[in-house]
Formats: C-alpha cells, structure tokens, sequence
C-alpha cells in the first residue's frame, strides 16, 4: 500500500532517524536501500558523474545496484552511452529516467543501456544531481520497477537520497582517513599507544618490548606528530578514534 500524502513527510523523517544511526559508509548504504523500498525502490547508486571518456567506476560511493549489474555495465562500458548519466551531467534539478532526452534512431546504445537496466528490474528511476565544489557533478540514482512517481513520493525520495549523499561521503572520508593514519603508524608505535593505553608506564612499556624508555617515547611521540596529538593523551584518543588501536 502506497503511503498517503501526510505520512510521506513523517516517513522520511523517521527514515533519516534510522539512516544517520549508521556508522559506516557501508551502514548507511544497507539502511538507505531500506528506506527507498518503501517508495518502490530496489536499487541505488551514489555516485560522481565524471565527463566520459573517463570511467564512473573509481567514483561510487554507494553501490547498491543489482548484482550482477556492474559488472555487466563496466564490461560494456555503458557509462560513455548511459543516457541517465548523460544529462545528469548537464540537468541541476532531479528528473525521472524517462525524462532523460535520447533518441533510440540515433543513439542505439543509449536504448540497450535502458534495456539492459530494466532486465535487471531497474524499469524505472529517478535521479537527483548534486553539484560539487570539485568540478564534477555528483548525483543520487535509485531504481526499480515501478517506483512512486507521486510528487511527494520524490520529494521524501529527494531529501532521503541528499542526506544519505552527505552522510556517506563524510563517512567515506573518515575511513579514508582512518586507513591513512592506520597505514602510516608502525606496528611499534601501535604498541606503545596500545600499552599507554592500558595505562602502562614508559619505562613498564620498555620492559613489555624489550627497547630503552628513551625508544617508547620517541615511538610515542613519533606517533603522535602523526596524530596531530600535542601529548600523549591526545594521541591515544585520536589512535582510538582513528580506529589504529583498541582498548
């Protein structure tokens, strides 16, 4: 049963609830696939629409396509005849697929590109292009069958896909972050935050590692300058923070 006019708004709010729970990109992608089914949805792809001949695949952010489906999509370089990411690129208002200008005669591809969506139960969609202070455009695409195309459908469906855009590009980018800190502290400077952590001593972490107490603390303020911690306090929370270490 669709939802009525006065629940789409209370809906989406309470969506949002459940989507800004998560913790993780990869959260937020399995809760906002959620959230769109009920307005019909079964699939969704957040994403950077990069001018062709450059490839889309390094710029998903979310991928909640069918399974199956990028594959197939990357192995036929759809993205250069995709005619939805097409005038993503050039339209600064959401529209649905069938919206997007192609002439079948003349661009052949554009129609296999949309049969071979809908074979994937993606018959219809709509997409919501984001504009970035990068230089290229970015958009929210979600597809199904037979989604709700009643205005306030979209308009729950408008505002669910900017938040979760929002949510999992700035988790996206705390991982990053995280991996990077993660990837540049040695297996000793984890150590000896991890025993800091613990509540050790310098001089009770020296005996731990079999080093001077003039190594551990060259370890942790080595680790710290990494941190961008101003003491050995700081660079513990931030280590925890940025998932480096646990207690």
């Amino acid at each position: 049963m669709r939802a009525t006019t006065v629940d789409y708004a209370r809906s989406a709010f309470d969506l949002i609830d459940d989507i800004d729970r998560g913790t993780t990109a990869e959260q937020v992608g399995e809760r906002f696939g959620s959230a769109l089914s009920s307005l019909g949805y079964s699939a969704f792809l957040i994403t950077g629409v990069p001018e062709p001949p450059a490839r889309i695949e390094p710029y998903f952010v979310l991928n909640g396509w069918p399974q199956g489906f990028t594959e197939h999509y990357a192995r036929k370089n759809y993205y250069v005849d995709d005619p939805v990411a097409a005038w993503c690129r050039r339209s600064k208002e959401p529209f649905e697929w069938s919206q997007a200008p192609f002439d079948p005669a003349t661009w052949p591809r554009a129609a296999e590109v949309m049969n071979v969506a809908a074979e994937f139960g993606m018959r219809q969609g709509f997409c919501v292009p984001i504009a970035t202070g990068h230089g290229i455009q970015s958009c929210v695409n979600m597809a199904g069958e037979l989604p709700d195309f009643d205005p306030q459908a979209k308009r729950a469906a408008l505002f669910l896909g900017l938040y979760a855009h929002a949510k999992s590009l700035a988790l996206s980018e705390i991982e990053k972050a995280r991996r990077h800190l993660d990837s540049n502290l040695t297996d000793r400077e984890r150590e000896a935050l991890s025993w800091t952590a613990a509540g050790k001593s310098s001089w009770e972490i020296s005996v731990i590692l079999g080093v001077s107490e003039r190594t551990v603390n060259w370890f942790i303020a080595n680790a710290g300058r990494k941190l961008g911690a101003v003491n050995r306090t700081q660079a513990v929370v931030n280590a925890i923070r940025a998932g480096a270490i646990a207690i």
